[in-house]
């Protein structure tokens, strides 16, 4: 079960951190209406939660023995105390030093430590916090932390964001609470085969843009994250703007850093 638990913990997300240039990206159409781009930077809260948790899931499989540091392609180095493969809970720390470029393709630096308790028994957490962190220029501080609620058939995980901080060089600002579960659809029976692993999103984002606007994000059909793919390929969810909806849709599963939004019965693509 230990090893169970772990491995569907390792790459839950596929990619550590996407990137936060952030809070601002490039939209194929944005332009054509302002909530496009809020529609856009808010939805980078989800990317992050997403992303975050694989540096988690890192830190998880290292504490079991199921990655060996420097075995990956990931930049960057993990130390573990205590070194005691029996004692918990442990403290972990990933760091990136003065900056490196991971396998996702984002530049690095600093640290993000962790603390990880016996995460394979139900009810226990890890929590996450950012220490001088950065990521392509971008700036992050807060905490996250993740509650097994596994059952014998499917890895279940809920997260909580508290007091999420992003900022970049150009000014752009993102901050946001959330609590979120991922729900393991597929690959469970083979856990020591990550590739297959399939996890569904749900929950909710509360978020605060660079220019003052409050974003409620509601996932209404269950975000799909596979963890052979970098990005959410497919759900749905709602964003309230300052009282305007906006629907998102992730598309058909095809792994891709598009969506789409509708505002106001038009409907614009953006890139994640």
């Amino acid at each position: 079960m230990q090893k169970q638990i772990c491995s569907a913990l390792l790459l839950t997300a596929g990619f550590i951190l996407t990137s936060v240039t952030a809070c601002k990206k490039d939209n194929d159409n944005a332009a054509t209406d302002p909530a496009v781009e809020s529609a856009t930077q808010a939805l980078r809260s989800q990317q992050l939660i997403t992303s975050s948790f694989g540096i988690a899931l890192r830190g998880a499989a290292e504490a079991d023995g199921l990655v060996n540091n420097g075995a990956d392609d990931r930049c960057g180095s993990i130390t573990i105390l205590p070194a005691d493969p029996a004692v918990f809970p442990k403290v972990i720390t990933v760091d990136f030093g003065a900056g490196c470029t991971d396998n996702d393709g984002k530049f690095k630096a600093g640290k993000v430590t962790l603390t990880i308790d016996k995460i394979w028994e139900a009810g226990t957490e890890i929590s996450l916090e950012y220490d001088n962190y950065q990521e392509d220029g971008a700036q992050l501080s807060g905490k996250f932390t993740f509650q097994n609620q596994s059952t014998q058939t499917a890895g279940v995980f809920t997260i909580l964001a508290e007091n999420i901080q992003a900022a970049d060089g150009n000014g752009y600002t993102l901050a946001y609470d959330a609590q979120q579960t991922f729900t393991q659809t597929a690959g469970h029976p083979t856990w020591w085969d990550w590739s297959d692993d399939v996890y569904g999103i749900t929950g909710t984002i509360n978020s605060v843009l660079t220019n003052g606007e409050t974003v409620d994000w509601t996932i209404q059909t269950p975000l799909v994250k596979a963890n052979n793919c970098y990005w959410i390929s497919a759900g749905t969810g709602l964003l309230d703007i300052n009282g305007l909806a906006v629907g998102v849709d992730y598309g058909d599963g095809t792994c891709d850093n598009k969506a789409t939004v509708t505002v106001n019965g038009q409907t614009y693509q953006i890139t994640l």
